[in-house]
């Protein structure tokens, strides 16, 4: 027998322990690569989980500023009915329009018309109607003092009266 022949069934051996040894790492590698993945897709979870607790953030604080705001408008409304003069009052109904003109290009929706469906999500009930007509049961019949939103977020809920059926 030669040397070669000596080594070839160690030189197979060699290789099949290599082989081994490539497949192993090669699953290593699999697993690890599908952490990295995993741990990339969480990361990126996270951090669209901290934006959007970022803008519920700033959009809270700009909602309570803007809500304090929502007095002063109630107070142009309030000072345009009781001022006889006219000049004084088309003033101040300028004013009023150039306030409700900035709040609405700040999102500040009005909440509460006459004739919608009551919803005491962005309503309260500060009175009631007796109604005898069915379509009217449950609607708006006045509102008191409007509402105001900023996308999903309520400022104040709009004070209202509403229909009720009498009950015969």
């Amino acid at each position: 027998m030669t040397k070669r022949e000596d080594l070839t069934p160690y030189l197979i051996e060699v290789i099949k322990d290599k082989e081994r040894k490539i497949k192993e790492l090669k699953e290593e590698i699999r697993a690890l690569s599908f952490l990295i993945k995993k741990e990339r897709r969480e990361f990126r979870h996270f951090q669209k989980k901290i934006e959007r607790e970022e803008e519920k953030r700033k959009l809270s604080q700009r909602g309570e500023i803007i809500s304090s705001l929502l007095n002063i408008l109630d107070s142009f409304e309030g000072a345009k009915i009781n001022f006889k003069d006219e000049k004084l009052r088309k003033g101040l109904e300028l004013i009023e329009k150039q306030f409700i003109d900035f709040l609405k290009n700040e999102g500040v929706e009005e909440i509460g018309k006459t004739g919608e469906s009551f919803n005491p999500h962005i309503h309260q009930v500060v009175s009631i109607d007796l109604t005898n007509d069915e379509e009217k049961d449950g609607k708006i019949s006045a509102v008191l003092r409007k509402g105001y939103k900023i996308g999903d977020l309520l400022l104040r809920p709009a004070y209202v009266k509403v229909y009720k059926k009498e009950v015969n």
